[in-house]
């Protein structure tokens, strides 16, 4: 079976302790996402939370983050950063959440 082909950006370190990309899959266009330092160093393995370790957490787990990714291509989106969790971590924004609040029309997460 084929994957989609999905393009991500390099990652930029926020201050609010998030790794933040951009992601682009053909038929779905641009998403932007955000993961915690908690969920890089739980699910991706870095060490500590210092710039190095969550960069080289994130190239080595990249394939992790775009399995994680796959499942909002089909979603409603409207420019709204999404907090991507990695194996199932609480705090994230789900796609049956997005999916949920794309159909009762509150606006979605940030």
């Amino acid at each position: 079976m084929n994957e989609p082909l999905i393009l991500m950006t390099l990652p930029v370190l926020s201050n609010d302790s998030a790794v933040w990309f951009s992601a682009y899959g053909f038929g779905w266009g641009y998403r932007a996402f955000a993961i915690s330092y908690e969920a890089v160093c739980d699910s991706l393995g870095a060490a500590d939370v210092t710039d190095a370790q969550i960069r080289l957490a994130f190239q080595l787990g990249r394939r992790h983050i775009l399995h994680a990714v796959q499942k909002y291509g089909a979603l409603p989106y409207e420019g709204q950063r999404i907090r991507l969790a990695l194996d199932g971590q609480s705090g994230s924004d789900t796609p049956e959440k997005i999916a949920s609040l794309a159909s009762s029309g509150e606006p979605g997460p940030t």
